[in-house]
């Protein structure tokens, strides 16, 4: 508890209400995240976000996150400011999708692009909730190698893909719910997305979480991050503020 404690330096009555289980996993900095309250404090600050931002937690917690993080999107209008569209979004209990952001690199280097996954913990008030923000940072020179490198002369034979040398233990249909989790999406969401009913996207969460041993939503995406099943390409990437 004391490394999680260290991470934590803003008293305030919306932090009972995330898990200090689930801290003390994010605390790892891998995936790099940090966390936001419903007035755009910044609470939590892990190692990940201190190598991905340049900033020790010293010098992020306690500060609006808008000063700290200083984000754009891809086209260079700032998205990181003051009531940003994403903090009525949560206000409004919509969902958030992932989205691209860009931030100033340590050391003054070309802007870092990040793909920032964003999850809602209610807190103990309907106005009181915390915003954990999950970044992966996204390799540019690769994006764009990709992107110019020519179309294949002859289509390659069909044939199954390698599995993954660690493939998780969830069916294809809970891989997909999965995948809308680390998007952000609530059940209800979920649900018209997949053409499912509510029960039965509730069934395949409550699925996931045992077979991969964990309590919450957000400690099954922190796994998912990690283990490499849920991928930045795969996720949706819709620049909201």
């Amino acid at each position: 508890m004391a490394r999680v404690d260290s991470l934590r330096r803003v008293p305030d009555e919306e932090w009972a209400a995330l898990n200090p289980d689930l801290l003390d996993l994010l605390a790892d900095g891998d995936p790099p995240a940090f966390a936001t309250d419903s007035r755009e404090r910044v609470v939590f600050w892990n190692r990940g976000a201190a190598g991905v931002f340049g900033l020790r937690s010293e010098e992020a917690l306690g500060r609006h996150c808008f000063e700290v993080v200083c984000g754009r999107d891809v086209f260079g209008n700032r998205l990181c400011q003051q009531d940003c569209a994403l903090l009525g979004m949560a206000r409004a209990g919509e969902p958030i999708s992932g989205f691209e952001l860009r931030v100033p690199s340590p050391g003054g280097a070309d802007a870092s692009l990040l793909h920032v996954t964003v999850l809602r913990i209610p807190g103990p008030r309907p106005d009181l909730f915390t915003l954990v923000h999950v970044v992966q940072p996204i390799d540019q020179a690769a994006r764009v190698a990709f992107a110019r490198a020519p179309a294949p002369a002859f289509a390659p034979a069909a044939g199954p893909l390698a599995p993954p040398a660690e493939a998780p233990p969830l069916t294809p249909r809970e891989m997909e719910v999965l995948q809308h989790v680390a998007a952000g999406l609530q059940n209800k969401e979920i649900a018209e997305k997949q053409g499912l009913s509510l029960a039965t996207v509730r069934n395949h969460v409550h699925n996931s979480l045992e077979k991969l041993d964990v309590h919450s939503k957000l400690e099954m995406v922190a796994l998912a991050f990690r283990r490499g099943w849920v991928r930045t390409a795969a996720l949706p990437a819709v620049a909201r503020g």
